[in-house]
């Protein structure tokens, strides 16, 4: 029987300590986030969006689309994924929805943020937010979602303040969505260190803090986070801005010399890859069910 992904996942919030996850975008990525020992991952809109569509995070993905790439992923490990879910694709009724659906697409927990649809990528210019008490009603028809399909769904709350309003702005709206009964509170963008640590000492719920590599928040090292006290650290884009160096420096030769030679020592072997994505199981069934 596969272990309930959610409780997994709450068991991580309440115990001490500081969580670590990649981000990842598609089963394949997150297939190799697993195979490389992390105990949790989390599914990225941003790069939802450039791999689905090939264009930026400014509120492009649908729902439904965005539903079908976090089943997508969840299915394919055996890890808790936390989600993106945007601004809830709607009102209270779509956000009560927005929890439905991700819980029966096996996500263990996902995050809404205080965005006037359509959104964009947390540290690109050009953001506008909602009113604070309409983002408290979201919150609250999340949460009793939450408890009505699954008590253990990990309900996190995103804040997008400091770009639009300042940084004591983002600190009372995170107290507020604290107190309308969120599990962890994400402020986006944080500009310097001391804005970090003030936010941990202020915010009376988890913090997570989420690195983008040339991104608008200063890059800490894990032991920095863990000591001033977030409880989750993601790094949503690392897996796609490697994956597209990598496959453009491949490109790039193949067009230039019509040749393999110039990238095999960078390539996972035919052999390698099949083991990754399963192929030895998949010949083990056939073999069975002769």
């Amino acid at each position: 029987m596969r272990t309930k992904m959610s409780a997994l996942y709450r068991k991580m919030l309440n115990e001490p300590g500081t969580v670590f996850m990649p981000g990842v975008y598609d089963a394949l990525t997150a297939v190799l986030a697993e195979r490389a020992g992390f105990d949790i991952i989390t599914h990225t809109g941003y790069g939802t969006a450039a791999s689905l569509l090939g264009m930026p995070d400014v509120g492009l993905v649908s729902f439904k689309e965005m539903c079908d790439r976090v089943t997508s992923i969840a299915r394919a490990v055996n890890i808790p994924l936390m989600t993106d879910a945007d601004t809830g694709y709607g009102n209270p009724i779509n956000v009560y929805r927005t929890v439905k659906e991700y819980i029966g697409g096996g996500a263990a927990g996902l995050f809404i943020e205080d965005q006037v649809w359509p959104k964009r990528c947390g540290h690109m210019a050009g953001k506008r937010i909602i009113p604070a008490d309409e983002m408290v009603g979201k919150i609250k028809a999340a949460i009793d979602s939450r408890n009505e399909y699954d008590p253990d769904f990990v309900v996190g709350a995103r804040t997008d303040a400091i770009a639009t309003d300042g940084f004591a702005e983002a600190l009372r709206r995170g107290n507020l969505y604290a107190e309308a009964g969120v599990d962890f509170v994400f402020i986006e963008a944080y500009e310097t260190v001391d804005q970090m640590k003030r936010a941990v000492k202020e915010v009376k719920k988890p913090l997570m803090l989420n690195l983008i590599e040339g991104g608008r928040t200063p890059l800490i090292d894990a032991q920095q986070a863990q000591e001033i006290g977030f409880k989750f650290v993601c790094f949503p884009l690392t897996t796609l801005l490697v994956a597209t160096r990598a496959v453009s420096r491949a490109l790039e030769i193949l067009k230039k010399t019509n040749s393999p030679q110039g990238y095999m020592n960078d390539l996972t072997t035919w052999s390698e890859f099949n083991e990754i994505i399963g192929v030895p199981q998949i010949r083990a069934m056939e073999e069975k069910y002769k």
